[in-house]
């Protein structure tokens, strides 16, 4: 288990009222931000480099935007009338310090460990051999950790219940593999995820199948999937199409519980999934 949380720094972000944190928890960072007054919504985002601070680099050096997660947030809620999510956003394992530890926690351990559940594919996920990683695959230890103890300790600092029908967990290419992947592994735990360009490549339609096929019964929980038609989400198209098609004749009914979205001229960055965080959050976020 990771060690308890100690505080870096506060800081400001345009948009945010108050101030946002950043912790860490060991090697493990953490941004997050609450209202003065937190009400019954959690919202936890995968690759928090890239969500609320600018000064990071996140996913990709070369976009320096962020999901602007808090303040699409607080719109979204003012509109239903709810106090604003606390919004926790995990960073991954730094690339200096493990090239592919992102690969590793954000895979979806249960469907890819072994060699021959991965296709090989160059669109830059990883460039080592699936041998020298497929056994240290570390996404169940990692939803351990942010159920466990991020999150709990979090809460705790600033005396807020957690309500798991409240509670959402996002992210986008392996970390919207790996907010799926939360939800079947912690249904009690995670109601809603949101999954924006959810990276199907790296096993194709048995990853497809297995994951949909996984996922809680239809009337329980709520699904967000969305594609763009630029760059590497063009490459999505087959496999999203039949994640589609499943998990509809699971019973999931479209604006109810599930949306699935092909984003005209999305692309694979930063940018492109803050234009469309508003929509997926007031799908979570409104009531029925």
């Amino acid at each position: 288990m990771i060690a308890k949380m100690h505080e870096i720094e506060k800081f400001q972000v345009r948009g945010i009222p108050g101030n946002v944190h950043k912790v860490r928890f060991g090697d493990r960072i953490v941004d997050y931000w609450a209202p003065r007054n937190p009400g019954q919504h959690i919202l936890i985002a995968h690759d928090g480099q890239g969500v609320l601070d600018r000064r990071n680099n996140g996913i990709n050096p070369r976009y320096r935007a962020t999901w602007e997660l808090g303040q699409s947030a607080i719109k979204i809620a003012e509109k239903h009338g709810l106090i604003p999510p606390t919004v926790i956003c995990i960073y991954h394992t730094p690339y200096e310090k493990d090239p592919i530890g992102r690969l590793k926690e954000y895979t979806p351990a249960q469907y890819m460990n072994k060699k021959e559940n991965w296709i090989v594919e160059s669109y830059g996920v990883y460039q080592q051999q699936v041998e020298s990683f497929v056994n240290f695959l570390t996404a169940d230890q990692l939803i351990s950790d942010i159920t466990d103890v991020i999150v709990p300790e979090i809460t705790g600092e600033i005396g807020q219940t957690i309500t798991p029908t409240k509670t959402a967990i996002l992210g986008a290419s392996m970390g919207g593999l790996a907010s799926i992947y939360a939800v079947i592994k912690r249904p009690d735990y995670f109601t809603t995820a949101l999954s924006f360009s959810p990276h199907w490549i790296i096993g194709r339609d048995d990853l497809v199948e297995k994951m949909m096929g996984d996922l809680p019964k239809p009337g329980t929980h709520k699904l967000w999937m969305s594609r763009g038609t630029k760059g590497l989400d063009a490459h999505y198209e087959h496999a999203q199409d039949l994640a589609n098609r499943i998990i509809r004749q699971r019973g999931y009914r479209d604006n109810t519980d599930l949306i699935t979205r092909t984003l005209n001229r999305g692309a694979h960055t930063n940018a492109s999934w803050a234009r469309y965080v508003p929509t997926a959050l007031d799908f979570w976020l409104r009531r029925g």
